[in-house]
């Protein structure tokens, strides 16, 4: 199949997003290995890259204690990952990744709607996530789903700087009450 039709095939809805079983560790790891082993070189360091690619057992660990691990499927194969963790009201965004052969083509987007979907289920005031300034593509999908800088992070995961990026989710005021203002960042990073 040619690029042009796979991208095409992965946005026409052919992707089944779910949430994990612990029977989907061992994919959901060769996933987040095969996305993230090509930052090497890329202005991200080989510890914090092994750092990311988070094992098996922790993955059916984060399953068993009930974080939002969701898995997107295309043809029966897992090709993308993206974990949030309930905290405070808020949904911590993590561990988003998407097999290097299904990058671009709008997987990951779907994820990140997805796991919003769920934060809004949830009652969750806002997402939250972090991530080095050299995950360009990864920026520019936060930053065009809403996500604003909210903070940075410097000399914070092995030596790297972090960004932190949230998102508010706004529900529609109750019968009465006025519409809460959308807050700007707090802090711009340059």
């Amino acid at each position: 199949m040619n690029p042009r039709n796979l991208t095409k095939d992965l946005r026409v809805n052919n992707v089944v997003l779910r949430r994990a079983e612990s029977q989907d560790a061992d994919k959901i790891n060769e996933v987040l290995q095969q996305a993230f082993r090509g930052l090497e070189g890329r202005g991200y360091s080989t510890q914090a890259i092994e750092t990311a690619i988070v094992d098996a057992e922790e993955i059916k660990k984060r399953i068993s204690l009930g974080a939002h691990v969701i898995v997107a499927e295309f043809r029966n194969e897992i090709v993308g990952t993206v974990t949030g963790f309930e905290e405070h009201k808020s949904m911590h965004v993590c561990s988003l990744a998407v097999h290097p052969k299904y990058q671009n083509c709008g997987v990951a987007r779907q994820l990140m709607l997805h796991l919003e979907k769920i934060a809004h289920q949830k009652c969750c005031q806002k997402l939250f996530l972090c991530t080095a300034w050299a995950m360009k593509e990864a920026i520019r999908l936060y930053e065009s789903l809403g996500f604003v800088k909210e903070g940075c992070l410097r000399n914070h995961f092995y030596g790297e700087d972090f960004i932190v990026f949230s998102k508010l989710i706004l529900r529609s005021p109750k019968k009465g009450q006025r519409a809460r203002k959308v807050a700007e960042p707090l802090i711009k990073c340059l």
